[in-house]
């Protein structure tokens, strides 16, 4: 358990730092990815929403306090994209999986490697989203180059995610099959 919690706490620092550092590092046309929504959307699918929540509200908690863009977005903007595709893609626990199969549903769940992209999809539609309504409730007339560069963030974002999943699961240990008891 002291692993698993170490892991975490060691995979929420590097997000951070990675986002603050080396995403202007990698960027396309300008445009960096969002290193720290690509890895929260990996522990959505991987561990679960509270660990989700924990990490997201860390990651905007810091980045509000060292990079300061506008009062509080980052601070809010973190977990409310994060959560939001955590309740589409996170886990189903199997007492929800049950009660889906005695309604008459299929009560199953997408393969996680798929879950994990459609939740970095997710969060970072929703903040890109809010950044584009944000420039144009200021006054500024969106235009086809503030487009374009969201769409390039999300694509980036949502590819990154897709790469990154393997080896962070990994590390996670997401993929050791637990011993029946």
């Amino acid at each position: 358990m002291l692993g698993k919690i170490l892991k975490f706490i060691l995979l929420t620092l590097l997000a951070y730092l990675l986002q603050v550092t080396a995403a202007d590092y990698i960027a396309i046309k300008d445009v960096a990815p969002n290193i720290a929504l690509a890895l929260v959307s990996i522990v959505t699918v991987a561990l679960g929403r509270k660990y989700t929540f924990v990490m997201a509200m860390t990651i905007g908690y810091c980045t509000e306090i060292m990079v300061p863009s506008l009062d509080y977005i980052n601070l809010l903007l973190y977990p409310v994209a994060a959560m939001l595709a955590a309740l589409a893609f996170s886990d189903k626990s199997e007492r929800k999986i049950e009660e889906e199969r005695t309604q008459g549903k299929q009560g199953k769940q997408i393969n996680a490697h798929i879950r994990t992209p459609l939740a970095a999809l997710v969060s970072i539609l929703i903040f890109e989203g809010i950044h584009l309504l944000y420039i144009y409730l200021t006054g500024v007339e969106l235009d086809r180059g503030h487009w374009s560069r969201a769409l390039i963030d999300v694509g980036y974002t949502t590819l990154l995610s897709a790469v990154l999943q393997f080896p962070t699961r990994w590390w996670l240990g997401t993929y050791k099959l637990k011993k029946a008891r």
